[in-house]
């Protein structure tokens, strides 16, 4: 008898030592292509769950996690989601809202039924879409997510660049960056619209405060700087003199950057 409970034992430690370096090994978050055609993202890691979108081979997901076989991905721009209107303070002109309850439910219909992708918190801010039937529809938020086989992703990548991730922006929305100077001949607080530019002016150089159908100020790139793009900002920074004579516009160095609901 003890002969045989020895020699479960030890099969059950040769299938975890078998098992266990797979998942040991792998790491959070990291990049992926999906390698097979019409790929299901679904809203949990079983095919009982709930389809929420199709990808295509050679699309790239940032992989979040991992249950069993199946791997968390943050959700793509194809992927819709929804929350209640009445969640929600939307901004005038209705492209941006803020989420007035806590932990509220992102939805992948406009429907109380239809299944979860994850919560947001209070405050959190949200690009809108469209509306229906008393719902938001949203474009991809920070926190939600979808579930695909692991056979059908293939890692490319252990670094992921920032801008594959989405970002969590709370109200009131500020970014600020910290720039130091020699020289500075200029502060400046300008309040206007933040537009992409036709075409770069610089490497780091794609976006202008508009004012009055104006082109006030050239503005330097920032991280999370497209979250706020055609909407009405207050920026301060300051005007360097050493690159004045490469523009046709001042070019504002961002200190501060907060969103004008």
């Amino acid at each position: 008898m003890l002969n045989k409970i020895s020699t479960i034992c030890s099969s059950v430690f040769l299938i975890f030592a078998f098992i266990a370096p797979g998942f040991a090994d792998e790491h959070f978050p990291f990049l992926a292509e999906v390698s097979k055609e019409s790929v299901n993202v679904r809203s949990g890691p079983n095919t009982n769950f709930e389809k929420i979108d199709k990808l295509t081979k050679g699309v790239q997901v940032v992989v979040l996690g991992r249950s069993y076989e199946w791997y968390k991905i943050q959700l793509l721009s194809t992927t819709k989601s929804y929350i209640r209107s009445d969640y929600l303070k939307i901004k005038e002109g209705g492209d941006v809202a803020v989420v007035l309850g806590d932990n509220v439910n992102v939805r992948s219909s406009a429907s109380s039924d239809a299944a979860s992708l994850g919560e947001v918190k209070k405050g959190t801010l949200v690009k809108v879409e469209g509306q229906v039937n008393g719902w938001c529809r949203l474009e991809p938020v920070a926190g939600t997510a979808g579930w695909v086989h692991k056979d059908f992703l293939k890692e490319i990548s252990a670094d992921v660049p920032s801008s594959y991730f989405i970002p969590t922006i709370q109200w009131p929305s500020t970014v600020e960056v910290k720039y130091i100077s020699k020289v500075v001949i200029e502060r400046v607080s300008v309040q206007g619209k933040l537009q992409a530019l036709p075409e770069s002016v610089g490497a780091d150089v794609h976006y202008e405060i508009v004012i009055d159908d104006k082109t006030v100020y050239y503005v330097q790139d920032i991280p999370q700087i497209s979250f706020f793009a055609n909407m009405v900002v207050t920026i301060e920074g300051t005007v360097m003199p050493d690159l004045q004579k490469q523009f046709t516009c001042p070019l504002l160095h961002i200190n501060k950057i907060t969103l004008v609901l």
